[in-house]
């Protein structure tokens, strides 16, 4: 048996050998250009209508030295301008349109958690994240999920591109001031990643270790992304984290780090069946940790809706147990949505379509619809976190004598 246990040992040991090998051949025959991402661009027109101002306004800007000099393309017999959506945030600055967290208002954490996968969690956390960029805020994306898909999204190939310390772990089992060296800029001018990697599932049975459990100076594992992300949000206004399709501990980090849970469910009968559970699971992970957990409110969006009579069935039985917890808008099926997943694409990046104009029209106005409310319950916390603010001041003030 020793012998046994020895030689498939040794056998592991080679094949992570050759693979390393392979992996260094495949990063040489890629070349430099696999990590290269683009932002789509528009016109002069499009890129008023994102900043809040005039086509012509943007011209004056232009002409007094007050925007660098537009970028300029053939378009039959004229020249046209084009933007993208870093030169928006530019023009944003420059006529004081670029918005942000407000003063007194801390940075909102909006986790995208469930206990399944295949509910668009990934989808949704980076098609949020983007839409925030989108919109000018200074966004972090936390990728909390060891199969990297919102990484790779990045153009990163884990475990090719990026190596040890270039993802959560040494923050959660090391210091936590180790995160800021995983943060990676991309090629969304206002817009961060924490990438993860295949690497990054160890976390779950490190943490699960009892010597971590009684490490004073790290805190309890489940809190830990909390502690973290302390180091590095006064740099952001809302920071985004895509968990697991799991309940280990880097889920319950994340579920502990949040101000806002956003849990995407599809309305199928086992999707219905496991949101019971994951209630009855956060009940006890805010009863243990209770002083840590600042969840200030939660809500369900329904996902990969169509037009059966199942699903609209299905709804109605969601809405009579959940009913105030639910986005009013929704994220259905499309082509489109489906076609951006698989070329590792958002439809925020598509420059062109790969489908319907129709589709891809219905696609981004569902997306839209659902960021932007998501985006007004982070202004909600923000507007309760100044008003508490105001209430505990004009309280001190009572309390102190004339």
């Amino acid at each position: 048996m020793q012998a046994m246990r020895f030689n498939f040992r040794t056998l592991c040991r080679n094949a992570a050998e050759r693979g390393g090998q392979m992996q260094r051949r495949l990063l040489d025959a890629l070349g430099a250009h696999h990590s290269v991402k683009t932002l789509p661009e528009f016109g002069i027109e499009r890129a008023a209508q994102l900043a809040g101002c005039t086509a012509n306004h943007i011209r004056n800007l232009e002409t007094r030295g007050d925007l660098p000099a537009p970028r300029l393309v053939e378009a039959g017999s004229i020249q046209r301008r084009i933007y993208d959506y870093n030169e928006i945030n530019q023009i944003r600055d420059t006529i004081g349109k670029r918005p942000r967290r407000p003063d007194g208002a801390s940075c909102v954490r909006v986790v995208f958690s469930n206990l399944k996968g295949g509910v668009a969690k990934t989808t949704m956390s980076l098609h949020f994240a983007q839409y925030l960029a989108r919109e000018g805020y200074q966004v972090l994306l936390v990728d909390a999920d060891p199969q990297a898909t919102t990484t790779s999204a990045f153009g990163f190939i884990p475990d090719l591109d990026l190596q040890d310390g270039d993802d959560l772990f040494p923050a959660l089992t090391e210091a936590p001031a180790r995160l800021s060296q995983a943060v990676k800029h991309t090629h969304w001018g206002t817009l961060d990643l924490i990438p993860a990697r295949l690497a990054l599932q160890y976390s779950d049975w490190k943490l699960s270790q009892p010597e971590e459990r009684q490490n004073e100076t790290l805190g309890p594992p489940p809190v830990r992304l909390h502690r973290a992300l302390k180091t590095v949000e006064d740099r952001y206004d809302i920071i985004v984290v895509d968990t697991p399709p799991s309940l280990g501990m880097l889920a319950l980090n994340a579920i502990a780090a949040a101000n806002l849970i956003v849990m995407p469910i599809v309305p199928h009968m086992y999707d219905i069946s496991s949101s019971v559970q994951y209630f009855r699971i956060l009940e006890q992970v805010c009863a243990l940790y209770e002083r840590e957990i600042n969840v200030q409110r939660l809500n369900i969006l329904l996902t990969k809706v169509d037009a059966s009579t199942e699903t609209l069935n299905n709804i109605a039985v969601i809405n009579g147990a959940y009913g105030e917890l639910i986005l009013s808008n929704r994220m259905g099926l499309t082509k489109e949505l489906q076609k951006s997943a698989s070329d590792q694409l958002s439809i925020y990046e598509i420059d062109q379509p790969r489908g319907s104009r129709d589709t891809y029209n219905r696609a981004i106005m569902m997306l839209d619809g659902v960021n932007a409310e998501i985006l007004l319950a982070v202004r909600q916390l923000w507007q309760q976190e100044i008003l508490s603010g105001i209430e505990t001041a004009e309280a001190a003030r009572a309390r102190v004598p004339a």
